[in-house]
């Protein structure tokens, strides 16, 4: 089980281990982002200091319904008590886990400041 807590701005937050392919890894904060449908953004200082190499290129509409092209790394996240291929999109100013990452799991949020964020695996079937 990953938690983590809503924060003043109503942003549900759990703490997130991004590790790129020499090792290095960078302990942050993402923002849960339920309309995003990929599974991990990162600043490109972020993957800059990870040491990424870039996969491929993506572009996505942005809720502000802007248009952004962007750069797609891969790295590992420390999910469910190991280590899980991510694919990265290098756009914007924060970290977003998307629903990529959530899928096969279920996501709790009590969304009041201070309120508790539980992300849980589903049981196979």
């Amino acid at each position: 089980m990953i938690r983590g807590v809503v924060n003043a701005r109503r942003e549900a937050i759990v703490p997130l281990q991004v590790r790129g392919p020499g090792g290095t890894a960078l302990e942050l904060d993402a923002v849960v982002d339920s309309g995003f449908s990929a599974s991990l953004t990162l600043p490109a200082a972020a993957v800059a200091a990870l040491g990424l190499a870039r996969q491929s290129a993506g572009g996505a509409t942005l809720a502000d319904g802007s248009i952004r092209q962007f750069d797609i790394y891969a790295a590992e996240v420390a999910w469910g008590g190991g280590w899980r291929p991510v694919l990265i999109s290098a756009v914007g100013d924060e970290e977003l886990l998307g629903m990529g990452l959530l899928a096969g799991h279920e996501l709790r949020i009590v969304v009041v400041p201070g309120g508790m964020v539980e992300i849980t695996p589903l049981p196979f079937r």
